[in-house]
């Protein structure tokens, strides 16, 4: 019932988009605006003490904004983070490669608002709520004399998804026309856990730092 009610008031907000642009009239900034960013997440159980091979993860999202009035902008986040590990040995003249990847896709949307400093610069903050798709991979491939790898094994662990939260600050430097850089800080509250061991949990709760590129419609 939660999740319909959201998606009418979603679907609300849409809705009026055109309506209020009509009668705010050209002020100089774009309804529709399209983010491209990478990312680092300093997720805290992610790190080289709980047998990760590097502390924190890297990734990238997609940001789809759009805004109804000059100072309010309603956000579409997507994106992967991931972190991984890869190692190579020998055995018996026969290469051994093994592979493990613990990664998160978030799915989010929230509001941001927006404080333009002149027509370059324009300062943002806001936050929302998203849901957390996770998962853990392990593979190993193993080939002999230049052959091709042989896949040996691979395998996905059982993690639970999650509903969470996140909240940001950030800036953009408009370059030109339709394109605009920008930088900003989130904090995220999310988890996760085996699912068939609810005791063993993982917090990925932390920073993260994201620049990218925002082209304006």
């Amino acid at each position: 019932m939660k999740t319909w009610k959201i998606c009418a008031c979603l679907l609300a907000l849409l809705s009026a988009v055109p309506a209020v642009r009509a009668d705010d009239g050209d002020k100089g900034y774009s309804v529709f605006n399209l983010g491209l960013g990478a990312q680092y997440w300093m997720a805290k159980d992610i790190d080289g003490d709980k047998g990760f091979d590097s502390d924190g993860m890297w990734g990238g999202n997609i940001i789809f904004r759009i805004r109804p009035i000059k100072y309010l902008g309603i956000d579409f986040r997507a994106g992967a983070s991931a972190n991984w590990e890869g190692e190579t040995y020998w055995i018996d003249g026969r290469r051994y490669k093994e592979d493990e990847t613990f990664s998160c896709v978030p799915l989010e949307v929230g509001l941001v608002l927006m404080m333009p400093l002149g027509s370059v610069v324009t300062l943002y903050g806001g936050g929302g709520a998203g849901y957390y798709i996770y998962d853990y991979n392990e593979k190993s491939y193993s080939s002999r004399h230049g052959h091709h790898y042989r896949k040996e094994y691979d395998e996905d662990t059982d993690l639970e998804n999650d509903v969470g939260w996140y909240g940001l600050a950030g800036l953009s430097f408009q370059l030109c026309p339709h394109l605009s850089i920008f930088g900003e800080a989130r904090y995220t509250g999310t988890e996760t856990k085996l699912k068939d061991f609810h005791e063993v949990k993982l917090d990925c709760s932390g920073v993260a730092f994201q620049a990218g590129v925002i082209f304006d419609f």
